[in-house]
């Protein structure tokens, strides 16, 4: 049996700042402007404010966790200890899902822009842009280059992003002055032709937030959760990470999409939002650029696409690994999964996530279409924070907190209801999907199970998760009847508002009410404050009774 060797405390707060930022100015900051405009017209600033106040209400929930329970893969470990198994389970594997394919997605985009130049690398049809046989051979190359980089060293990865960082966000904002500058068209903002600034209502506003790549734009903040472990000074780290990124890159896309849509011509725009269109829109923002005879900054884009998807790509390999170790950590998978090499990195994990991530380039053609089908799983992989963040605070009362969020209740009802409605936004259509691909991961678990007795050691701790049946079929009905992506619009907006907050607050309650035991939650923490001071990976407690 392969030793358990201890993961580095090396990352700092501006490495671990950085790190998230890198993953959320990736591939999002490449095409999300477009996107979000095509739904909700101007008000897609709105959607931005929106979308970045209700990922900081959440975030501050993860923080206060975090920094408390300073672990490698906090967001499968986290629910564990709350929870107990399936609970973790459940949310882990949505968790690990969305950090394993994100690499992908980040591929995907740079194939996309490089197709402005290359096109046999895709096949372009509308928002379809599916890759060709060259260009699943770079996708290979460029999964195989994350996978060998995270295997040699974390430290280089934070290396590079500090590097790199900072030329991605001085070539988006240079990309937003450019547009601000050459082409500003303030009417684009109210334009009565186009029906004004919000064309398509709020609900094309909450619609582009979900699924116009606004919440996958925002999804790296969780870097600095599922780096933690990794952290020197992990309080202070982990919430200047948390709060610091998310406020950069906030005021990034906002001068972004305010500059796209002032740059829009009558050309564009002359089939309305919805339908806009113009030359070099596979790659939106360079394509604009180009169009003005600004060559030399889309250029620098084409270069920057390279680069922001490149650096993004590798930290998700890294986050992905981390969580899919803390999977098996939980004996919820292999324990090869868990084992570190000589400098602390999972390589058995990272390999694991390079085959897996390969297969999502199958049925997903386009960024755009694996973003949408993805934001419903980062929005449901959330919900885990403010449930921990409540559950916690009753278990354990009198744990040092270095970070304590004022009015927990309060604030994470708020948390919880933000994460339904984000997942509520996304429509009937990826709901659906989303069940279907949960079921299926949920039957293999089962057959490892039976066949092997590492997961059987410990309990499913049912009676813990007896909170998530009547949350996750609330929300598959009031999505099924609702107005959005497909739902039979029977319920209007407004009551379908109401009708999800009265679910997160029975939800919520629930999940509080059936916590795991304190015995579980006592052996479970002594396992994750030793990791905490350590770094020498923990696990789960053996067999233990009641839940």
């Amino acid at each position: 049996m392969a030793e358990l060797h201890a993961y580095k405390r090396g990352i700092g707060p501006l490495g671990l700042t950085l790190s998230a930022v890198s993953a959320m100015i990736g591939s999002g900051w490449l095409f999300s402007s477009m996107y979000v405009a095509q739904q909700a017209g101007p008000g897609a600033i709105l959607a931005w404010i929106l979308g970045g106040v209700l990922v900081m209400i959440v975030a501050l929930t993860y923080a206060e966790i975090s920094t408390m329970l300073p672990v490698t893969g906090g967001s499968t470990r986290f629910p564990q200890l709350t929870h107990g198994t399936f609970v973790s389970l459940f949310f882990g594997w949505i968790t690990w899902f969305n950090l394993m394919t994100a690499p992908a997605i980040e591929t995907q985009a740079m194939i996309q822009y490089a197709s402005d130049y290359w096109p046999s690398l895709t096949t372009a049809a509308g928002e379809n842009h599916g890759l060709t046989g060259h260009g699943y051979l770079v996708a290979t190359l460029m999964m195989l280059l994350f996978s060998v980089v995270n295997v040699y060293s974390i430290r280089l990865i934070t290396r590079l992003n500090s590097i790199l960082s900072f030329f991605k966000v001085i070539a988006a904002l240079i990309a937003a002055g450019a547009l601000l500058i050459v082409a500003f068209h303030p009417h684009n903002f109210n334009n009565p032709t186009y029906h004004g600034f919000l064309p398509n209502g709020w609900k094309g506003v909450f619609s582009a937030l979900a699924t116009g790549g606004i919440l996958f734009a925002f999804n790296g903040f969780k870097q600095a959760i599922e780096l933690g472990g990794e952290a020197k000074n992990p309080a202070r780290t982990i919430l200047i990470g948390v709060a610091g990124s998310l406020t950069l890159v906030l005021i990034v896309y906002l001068a972004l999409q305010i500059g796209f849509i002032g740059a829009l011509t009558p050309e564009s725009l002359s089939h309305g939002w919805q339908n806009l269109h113009f030359a070099g829109d596979a790659g939106p923002l360079a394509g604009i650029l180009r169009n003005y005879g600004l060559v030399a900054i889309s250029v620098l884009l084409y270069i920057n696409a390279l680069v922001a998807t490149s650096a993004a790509g590798l930290v998700y390999s890294t986050s992905a690994s981390r969580t899919l170790y803390g999977l098996s950590a939980n004996r919820q998978l292999p324990r090869f999964l868990q084992e570190l090499t000589t400098g602390g990195i999972p390589a058995n994990a990272i390999i694991v996530n390079f085959v897996l991530g390969m297969t999502f380039f199958l049925p997903f053609h386009g960024w755009y279409v694996m973003v949408e089908f993805m934001s419903s799983i980062i929005a449901l992989s959330y919900i885990t924070g403010p449930v921990c963040c409540l559950s916690l605070r009753y278990q354990l009362p009198a744990h040092k907190r270095s970070f304590k969020l004022p009015l927990v209740t309060l604030w994470s009802f708020l948390g919880f209801y933000v994460c339904t409605l984000i997942v509520y936004w996304t429509g009937w259509k990826v709901i659906s999907n989303l069940g279907f691909t949960l079921a299926i991961s949920f039957a293999l678990f089962l057959v490892y199970r039976a066949f092997s007795e590492r997961p059987r050691s410990v309990p499913m701790h049912w009676r813990s998760s007896i909170w998530m049946w009547p949350y996750l079929g609330g929300l598959s009905l009031v999505s099924y009847l609702g107005a959005y992506g497909g739902g039979r619009n029977v319920i209007s907006l407004g009551w379908d508002f109401l009708y999800l907050g009265l679910l997160s607050i029975l939800s919520l309650t629930l999940a509080v009410k059936f916590r795991a035991s304190q015995e579980h939650v006592e052996k479970t923490l002594r396992r994750l404050d030793n990791e905490a001071k350590t770094g020498v990976p923990g696990g789960v407690p053996a067999e233990v009774g009641g839940h």
